[in-house]
């Protein structure tokens, strides 16, 4: 009798054991979680998560210069009254915070353009004055169609992560690394260019003699010379604020267009394994579908960024050839033919990094649609599934600049 009690005791403890273990694998499992803590590992562990990870830095510093490119997304827990007013309260704070910086983006930008105006009319015109004039113009133009797409530039960056879902044998893997080191190389020179520009008395030479003479004709004057100086400080700061501004701008957008290029080319070589594996129809059906979706977004971002890419090669290759006669035809210091080298290995790093990037993309859309023509085609269903193959095999999609010119390797060689 007291045996049995002990072998029902035990037994009695094995299944309180089991069932706590019960318990404790219910409670770890993810779909016990509440659903906010399930929704943030979704998110987290999602594709679109990953892409837009590695687009984290560039939106960051498009942020740091007035171009706001995410929301804050609002928060689905239902908070007191005083969380909600406190929350509204630091939003109002953020948002007056980037309209402040927004407007000082703009106004020093467009202020550069009418001073460059108003020293070409009233100032004796040089070479400098007019490519100053034209420099100022189309870095405004520039920064101001980035600031119009910044919607697009999160649409698109969501549309790859989208795709990216669609291809399970796409590994998920760090691309930011090298563009980014390419844009932090270019940061850099910005900054040792103006470190050579300002801590270098020979390399302000033009600039004193430009203003010398105004000077000079005021020194009777205490008042009228203090304001003068005031005056040509400000101009000064202004420009130099313009050009660092709108450089930022420029290089994050190369970085962001060579990215997402990146990203194409990986979805395209991720469809062609798939392809390649591809045995029934279904499979061949699924294929045909994300090879559209993949075309309808390179269509999409060439129709979004052809006109920013074709000003930021001319701007770049018009830089290159100044900085180029500059070192090649003038008369500078030593400290001079460095900054004027600086400058052009800026500009010849940006134009290189966004033609080599679409050409490559064009590139491999090209050997996807010639195995796309190679695969069979009697899967389709009827008439529309065929009108898909003329449509979208037979039409050109590729990277070009305003619609005018093909990226491919005989412009990078030219």
């Amino acid at each position: 009798m007291f045996l049995t009690t002990n072998k029902t005791t035990s037994n009695d403890q094995k299944c309180s054991q089991l069932s706590l273990v019960e318990k404790l694998r219910k409670y770890v499992s993810p779909k016990n979680y509440p659903i906010e803590v399930r929704e943030t590992f979704r998110v987290h562990n999602s594709p679109d998560n990953f892409v837009l990870n590695n687009y984290s830095l560039l939106f960051r510093l498009l942020y740091l210069v007035g171009i706001k490119v995410t929301d804050y997304a609002e928060s689905k827990k239902k908070n007191n009254a005083e969380e909600r007013e406190a929350k509204n309260v630091k939003q109002r704070l953020v948002r007056c915070c980037e309209n402040i910086l927004k407007y000082f983006v703009f106004s020093v930008l467009y202020s550069r353009n009418l001073i460059a105006v108003l020293l070409l009319i009233f100032v004796k015109v040089t070479k400098t004055d007019v490519i100053r004039v034209f420099q100022s113009v189309l870095f405004s133009v520039i920064y101001t169609l980035i600031y119009k797409k910044r919607r697009e530039i999160l649409r698109i960056s969501k549309g790859i992560g989208c795709i990216y879902r669609q291809l399970p044998n796409c590994n998920f893997k760090k691309k930011n690394y090298h563009l980014t080191g390419v844009l932090v190389f270019v940061l850099i020179i910005l900054i040792i260019r103006f470190t050579l520009l300002f801590g270098i008395s020979e390399n302000n030479e033009v600039f004193r003699k430009k203003f010398y003479k105004l000077f000079s004709e005021t020194n009777e004057h205490p008042m009228s010379f203090i304001l003068l100086f005031c005056l040509v400080l400000l101009l000064f700061v202004i420009e130099s604020l313009s050009y660092i501004i709108a450089f930022i701008a420029l290089s994050i957008f190369v970085t962001y267009y060579s990215l997402t290029c990146s990203f194409i080319r990986d979805v395209f070589k991720c469809l062609l394994i798939q392809m390649h594996g591809a045995v029934s129809s279904n499979e061949l059906k699924k294929v045909h579908y994300i090879y559209e979706g993949i075309m309808k977004m390179l269509n999409d971002m060439d129709s979004t960024f052809s006109l920013l890419a074709f000003l930021t090669v001319l701007f770049n290759t018009f830089g290159l050839f100044w900085d180029v006669c500059r070192i090649a035809f003038y008369e500078n210091e030593t400290s001079g033919y460095l900054l004027f080298t600086l400058s052009a290995i800026s500009y010849l790093a940006l134009l290189l990094m966004l033609m080599i990037s679409g050409f490559a993309s064009n590139e491999q859309a090209n050997i996807v649609k010639v195995h796309m023509l190679c695969l069979p085609h009697e899967t389709a269903e009827n008439q529309s599934k065929m009108n898909f193959n003329k449509k979208t095999l037979l039409q050109d999609n590729v990277l070009t600049l305003w619609k005018i010119y093909v990226l491919d390797r005989s412009l990078v060689i030219a």
